[in-house]
Protein backbone atom coordinates (compact mmCIF):
# COMPACT_ATOMS: atom_id res chain seq x y z
CA UNK A 1 0.00 0.00 0.00
CA UNK A 2 1.03 3.66 -0.73
CA UNK A 3 0.80 4.40 2.91
CA UNK A 4 3.88 2.39 3.30
CA UNK A 5 5.99 4.17 0.80
CA UNK A 6 6.32 7.47 2.75
CA UNK A 7 5.35 9.79 0.02
CA UNK A 8 3.25 12.92 0.21
CA UNK A 9 1.06 14.77 -1.48
CA UNK A 10 -0.94 17.98 -1.33
CA UNK A 11 -4.19 16.83 -0.03
CA UNK A 12 -5.90 14.51 2.18
CA UNK A 13 -5.37 11.11 0.30
CA UNK A 14 -8.00 8.79 0.11
CA UNK A 15 -8.54 5.53 2.15
CA UNK A 16 -6.49 2.91 1.68
CA UNK A 17 -7.78 0.14 -0.62
CA UNK A 18 -9.68 -2.85 1.14
CA UNK A 19 -10.85 -0.79 4.00
CA UNK A 20 -14.55 -0.21 5.02
CA UNK A 21 -13.62 3.59 4.63
CA UNK A 22 -12.67 2.90 1.10
CA UNK A 23 -15.65 0.88 -0.38
CA UNK A 24 -17.78 4.23 1.75
CA UNK A 25 -15.79 6.88 -0.25
CA UNK A 26 -16.91 7.89 -3.86
CA UNK A 27 -14.04 7.83 -6.08
CA UNK A 28 -12.25 4.68 -4.77
CA UNK A 29 -15.76 3.07 -5.28
CA UNK A 30 -16.46 4.06 -8.74
CA UNK A 31 -12.41 3.28 -10.03
CA UNK A 32 -12.34 -0.30 -8.01
CA UNK A 33 -15.66 -0.65 -9.74
CA UNK A 34 -14.97 -0.03 -12.97
CA UNK A 35 -11.73 -1.74 -13.32
CA UNK A 36 -13.17 -4.63 -12.13
CA UNK A 37 -15.79 -4.53 -14.57
CA UNK A 38 -14.03 -4.35 -17.43
CA UNK A 39 -10.65 -5.94 -17.24
CA UNK A 40 -11.95 -9.48 -17.72
CA UNK A 41 -12.02 -7.67 -21.47
CA UNK A 42 -9.27 -5.57 -21.74
CA UNK A 43 -6.89 -8.29 -22.79
CA UNK A 44 -8.71 -9.26 -25.70
CA UNK A 45 -10.16 -5.66 -26.83
CA UNK A 46 -6.58 -4.83 -26.63
CA UNK A 47 -4.60 -7.23 -28.78
CA UNK A 48 -7.14 -6.82 -31.09
CA UNK A 49 -6.45 -3.12 -31.79
CA UNK A 50 -2.58 -3.76 -31.44
CA UNK A 51 -2.40 -6.44 -34.15
CA UNK A 52 -4.64 -4.34 -36.29
CA UNK A 53 -2.21 -1.37 -35.78
CA UNK A 54 0.58 -4.34 -36.79
CA UNK A 55 -0.61 -5.02 -39.52
CA UNK A 56 -1.84 -1.62 -40.40
CA UNK A 57 0.63 0.01 -40.17
CA UNK A 58 3.07 -2.00 -42.33
CA UNK A 59 0.79 -1.56 -45.15
CA UNK A 60 1.01 2.21 -44.57
CA UNK A 61 4.88 2.05 -44.63
CA UNK A 62 4.64 -0.52 -47.88
CA UNK A 63 2.63 1.82 -49.81
CA UNK A 64 3.83 4.97 -48.40
CA UNK A 65 7.49 4.19 -49.20
CA UNK A 66 7.15 3.80 -52.73
CA UNK A 67 8.71 6.19 -55.12
CA UNK A 68 6.17 8.00 -55.97
CA UNK A 69 4.79 8.51 -52.65
CA UNK A 70 8.06 9.81 -51.28
CA UNK A 71 8.60 12.62 -53.48
CA UNK A 72 6.17 14.96 -50.56
CA UNK A 73 7.10 15.94 -47.44
CA UNK A 74 3.84 15.05 -45.81
CA UNK A 75 4.15 11.30 -47.06
CA UNK A 76 7.29 11.17 -45.83
CA UNK A 77 6.08 12.07 -42.48
CA UNK A 78 2.73 10.24 -42.27
CA UNK A 79 5.57 7.36 -43.67
CA UNK A 80 7.65 8.16 -40.59
CA UNK A 81 4.55 8.55 -38.02
CA UNK A 82 3.61 4.95 -39.28
CA UNK A 83 7.26 3.89 -38.58
CA UNK A 84 6.73 4.71 -35.03
CA UNK A 85 3.51 3.70 -34.81
CA UNK A 86 4.37 -0.24 -36.10
CA UNK A 87 7.17 0.19 -33.05
CA UNK A 88 4.07 1.12 -30.87
CA UNK A 89 2.37 -1.85 -32.10
CA UNK A 90 5.49 -4.09 -31.72
CA UNK A 91 5.89 -2.87 -28.41
CA UNK A 92 2.17 -3.61 -27.34
CA UNK A 93 2.33 -7.15 -28.40
CA UNK A 94 5.53 -7.86 -26.09
CA UNK A 95 3.92 -5.82 -23.44
CA UNK A 96 0.81 -8.41 -23.75
CA UNK A 97 3.23 -11.39 -23.85
CA UNK A 98 5.38 -10.36 -20.94
CA UNK A 99 2.67 -9.38 -18.71
CA UNK A 100 0.23 -12.51 -19.85
CA UNK A 101 2.53 -14.94 -18.93
CA UNK A 102 5.36 -13.40 -16.53
CA UNK A 103 3.26 -12.15 -13.72
CA UNK A 104 6.85 -12.91 -11.65
CA UNK A 105 9.27 -12.98 -13.80
CA UNK A 106 11.68 -16.00 -14.74
CA UNK A 107 14.66 -13.92 -14.30
CA UNK A 108 16.18 -10.18 -14.44
CA UNK A 109 16.18 -10.67 -18.11
CA UNK A 110 12.68 -10.91 -18.22
CA UNK A 111 11.96 -8.21 -16.04
CA UNK A 112 14.64 -5.75 -17.50
CA UNK A 113 12.92 -6.67 -20.78
CA UNK A 114 9.51 -5.37 -20.01
CA UNK A 115 11.26 -1.90 -18.63
CA UNK A 116 12.98 -1.67 -21.72
CA UNK A 117 9.19 -2.21 -23.79
CA UNK A 118 7.66 0.37 -21.44
CA UNK A 119 10.34 2.63 -22.13
CA UNK A 120 10.05 1.82 -26.19
CA UNK A 121 6.13 1.92 -26.10
CA UNK A 122 6.36 5.72 -24.41
CA UNK A 123 9.04 6.70 -27.47
CA UNK A 124 7.87 5.48 -30.51
CA UNK A 125 4.12 6.32 -29.21
CA UNK A 126 5.13 10.07 -27.98
CA UNK A 127 7.22 10.49 -31.56
CA UNK A 128 4.29 9.67 -33.60
CA UNK A 129 2.51 12.50 -31.67
CA UNK A 130 5.05 15.13 -32.33
CA UNK A 131 5.69 13.91 -36.19
CA UNK A 132 1.38 14.76 -36.45
CA UNK A 133 2.22 18.02 -34.98
CA UNK A 134 5.63 18.63 -37.01
CA UNK A 135 4.02 17.86 -40.26
CA UNK A 136 1.08 20.69 -39.63
CA UNK A 137 4.03 22.99 -38.76
CA UNK A 138 5.69 22.74 -41.91
CA UNK A 139 2.37 23.30 -43.84
CA UNK A 140 1.88 26.38 -41.91
CA UNK A 141 5.26 27.60 -42.74
CA UNK A 142 4.98 26.40 -46.54
CA UNK A 143 1.68 28.66 -46.61
CA UNK A 144 3.60 31.90 -44.93
CA UNK A 145 6.76 31.77 -47.23
CA UNK A 146 7.11 32.87 -51.09
CA UNK A 147 6.86 30.07 -53.53
CA UNK A 148 10.94 29.07 -53.33
CA UNK A 149 10.81 28.72 -49.69
CA UNK A 150 7.23 27.20 -49.98
CA UNK A 151 8.71 24.02 -52.25
CA UNK A 152 11.30 23.82 -49.47
CA UNK A 153 9.06 23.22 -46.15
CA UNK A 154 6.93 20.92 -48.38
CA UNK A 155 10.57 18.87 -49.40
CA UNK A 156 11.32 15.29 -47.89
CA UNK A 157 14.35 16.67 -46.72
CA UNK A 158 12.92 19.63 -44.72
CA UNK A 159 10.45 16.99 -43.51
CA UNK A 160 13.48 14.49 -42.22
CA UNK A 161 15.07 17.46 -40.55
CA UNK A 162 11.93 18.43 -38.80
CA UNK A 163 11.39 14.71 -37.81
CA UNK A 164 15.09 14.57 -36.24
CA UNK A 165 14.49 17.90 -33.91
CA UNK A 166 11.44 16.43 -32.82
CA UNK A 167 11.73 12.67 -32.16
CA UNK A 168 15.73 12.75 -30.89
CA UNK A 169 14.62 14.76 -27.66
CA UNK A 170 11.41 12.43 -27.21
CA UNK A 171 13.62 9.54 -27.24
CA UNK A 172 15.77 11.00 -24.59
CA UNK A 173 13.41 12.50 -22.40
CA UNK A 174 11.24 9.28 -22.25
CA UNK A 175 14.20 7.74 -20.43
CA UNK A 176 13.16 8.49 -16.82
CA UNK A 177 10.46 5.41 -17.57
CA UNK A 178 13.18 3.31 -17.39
CA UNK A 179 14.03 4.62 -13.81
CA UNK A 180 10.72 4.75 -11.92
CA UNK A 181 10.25 0.59 -11.55
CA UNK A 182 12.81 -1.63 -10.55
CA UNK A 183 13.22 -5.74 -11.03
CA UNK A 184 13.08 -6.80 -7.04
CA UNK A 185 13.10 -10.49 -5.40
CA UNK A 186 12.21 -11.87 -2.26
CA UNK A 187 11.49 -15.11 -1.36
CA UNK A 188 8.24 -15.61 -1.29
CA UNK A 189 7.38 -14.05 -4.51
CA UNK A 190 10.31 -14.56 -6.49
CA UNK A 191 11.41 -11.90 -9.26
CA UNK A 192 8.74 -9.05 -9.79
CA UNK A 193 8.55 -5.69 -10.79
CA UNK A 194 8.02 -2.55 -8.05
CA UNK A 195 8.56 1.03 -7.60
CA UNK A 196 12.11 1.91 -7.49
CA UNK A 197 14.18 2.98 -5.08
CA UNK A 198 14.77 6.21 -6.76
CA UNK A 199 11.29 7.08 -7.15
CA UNK A 200 10.32 6.46 -3.82
CA UNK A 201 13.53 8.46 -2.32
CA UNK A 202 12.68 12.48 -1.00
CA UNK A 203 9.00 11.66 -0.59
CA UNK A 204 8.89 10.09 -3.89
CA UNK A 205 10.22 13.12 -5.85
CA UNK A 206 11.14 11.71 -8.59
CA UNK A 207 8.00 9.67 -9.38
CA UNK A 208 6.08 12.78 -8.89
CA UNK A 209 7.85 14.64 -11.55
CA UNK A 210 8.09 11.81 -13.61
CA UNK A 211 4.19 11.29 -14.26
CA UNK A 212 3.99 15.38 -14.13
CA UNK A 213 6.43 15.74 -17.24
CA UNK A 214 4.80 12.69 -18.67
CA UNK A 215 1.35 14.00 -18.53
CA UNK A 216 2.18 18.07 -19.57
CA UNK A 217 5.29 16.87 -22.11
CA UNK A 218 3.70 14.11 -23.90
CA UNK A 219 0.02 14.18 -23.40
CA UNK A 220 -1.22 17.76 -23.10
CA UNK A 221 0.93 19.66 -24.95
CA UNK A 222 -0.19 17.95 -27.87
CA UNK A 223 -3.69 18.93 -27.97
CA UNK A 224 -4.85 18.15 -31.25
CA UNK A 225 -5.01 14.54 -29.98
CA UNK A 226 -7.73 15.64 -27.88
CA UNK A 227 -9.61 12.82 -27.06
CA UNK A 228 -7.35 10.02 -27.14
CA UNK A 229 -4.20 11.71 -25.06
CA UNK A 230 -5.71 14.36 -22.87
CA UNK A 231 -7.13 12.19 -20.43
CA UNK A 232 -3.70 9.94 -19.84
CA UNK A 233 -2.44 13.69 -19.61
CA UNK A 234 -4.64 14.55 -16.81
CA UNK A 235 -4.05 11.42 -14.87
CA UNK A 236 -0.30 12.08 -15.42
CA UNK A 237 -0.44 15.30 -13.58
CA UNK A 238 -2.89 14.59 -11.20
CA UNK A 239 -0.99 12.15 -10.02
CA UNK A 240 2.26 14.09 -9.68
CA UNK A 241 0.30 16.07 -6.98
CA UNK A 242 -1.66 13.73 -5.83
CA UNK A 243 0.78 10.42 -5.86
CA UNK A 244 -0.47 8.46 -2.49
CA UNK A 245 -3.82 8.36 -4.41
CA UNK A 246 -2.05 7.49 -7.85
CA UNK A 247 -0.51 4.10 -6.11
CA UNK A 248 -3.29 3.47 -4.67
CA UNK A 249 -6.35 3.88 -7.40
CA UNK A 250 -5.47 6.25 -10.26
CA UNK A 251 -2.95 3.95 -11.91
CA UNK A 252 -5.84 1.15 -11.81
CA UNK A 253 -6.91 3.30 -14.93
CA UNK A 254 -3.90 2.46 -16.98
CA UNK A 255 -6.01 -0.32 -18.98
CA UNK A 256 -8.33 2.26 -20.35
CA UNK A 257 -5.49 4.93 -21.40
CA UNK A 258 -3.82 1.95 -22.77
CA UNK A 259 -6.52 1.45 -25.08
CA UNK A 260 -6.99 5.06 -26.23
CA UNK A 261 -2.92 5.03 -26.77
CA UNK A 262 -2.92 1.99 -28.64
CA UNK A 263 -6.12 3.20 -30.20
CA UNK A 264 -4.35 6.58 -32.28
CA UNK A 265 -1.73 4.13 -33.57
CA UNK A 266 -4.75 2.86 -35.89
CA UNK A 267 -6.24 6.12 -37.09
CA UNK A 268 -3.35 6.76 -39.30
CA UNK A 269 -4.37 4.12 -41.38
CA UNK A 270 -8.09 4.76 -41.10
CA UNK A 271 -8.05 8.61 -42.01
CA UNK A 272 -5.02 8.41 -45.28
CA UNK A 273 -7.67 6.20 -46.62
CA UNK A 274 -10.35 7.92 -46.34
CA UNK A 275 -9.09 11.36 -47.47
CA UNK A 276 -6.20 10.59 -50.30
CA UNK A 277 -7.58 9.04 -53.40
CA UNK A 278 -3.69 8.85 -54.31
CA UNK A 279 -2.84 6.61 -51.35
CA UNK A 280 -6.06 4.09 -52.53
CA UNK A 281 -5.36 4.13 -55.68
CA UNK A 282 -1.73 2.94 -54.93
CA UNK A 283 -2.56 0.24 -52.45
CA UNK A 284 -5.55 -0.98 -54.59
CA UNK A 285 -2.74 -1.56 -57.01
CA UNK A 286 -0.36 -3.28 -54.52
CA UNK A 287 -2.76 -5.90 -52.56
CA UNK A 288 -5.73 -6.20 -54.28
CA UNK A 289 -5.91 -8.57 -57.36
CA UNK A 290 -5.25 -6.73 -60.89
CA UNK A 291 -9.33 -7.95 -61.81
CA UNK A 292 -10.91 -6.27 -58.77
CA UNK A 293 -8.59 -2.68 -58.97
CA UNK A 294 -9.87 -3.07 -62.86
CA UNK A 295 -13.26 -3.09 -61.92
CA UNK A 296 -13.44 -0.62 -59.28
CA UNK A 297 -11.97 1.95 -61.91
CA UNK A 298 -13.56 1.23 -64.80
CA UNK A 299 -16.81 1.71 -62.52
CA UNK A 300 -15.34 5.07 -61.31
CA UNK A 301 -14.71 6.46 -64.62
CA UNK A 302 -18.20 4.78 -66.47
CA UNK A 303 -19.79 6.96 -63.65
CA UNK A 304 -17.56 9.71 -64.31
CA UNK A 305 -18.05 9.40 -67.95
CA UNK A 306 -21.91 9.52 -67.67
CA UNK A 307 -22.09 12.76 -64.99
CA UNK A 308 -20.17 15.05 -67.56
CA UNK A 309 -22.28 14.14 -70.65
CA UNK A 310 -25.69 14.55 -68.17
CA UNK A 311 -24.36 17.94 -67.45
CA UNK A 312 -23.10 18.54 -71.25
CA UNK A 313 -27.18 17.66 -71.54
CA UNK A 314 -28.05 20.12 -69.06
CA UNK A 315 -26.39 22.91 -70.32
Amino acid sequence: MASELNCTQFWEPYPEPGTDEAGNSTVPWLITSAVKAYRPYHYYLLTSIVIFSFFANILIVIVLSHKEMRRSGVNVTMLLIAVCDFGCSVSGLAQLYLRNYSDNYSSYLTANSQIAVDYLAVAFHASSLYLAVGMAFCRVMSLNFANKNRDLWQSPNYALRVACALCSPVFVVATFVIFVNAAKETEEDGIYLDVSDLSLANACLFMKLSLVASGFLFKIVLVVFLITESPQGVFSILGGFAITDYINYFQNLSIFMNILAFLNTTTSFIIYSALSGKFRKLFTQMFLPRYVTEKIYLKRTTVLVQSIAHSSRTV
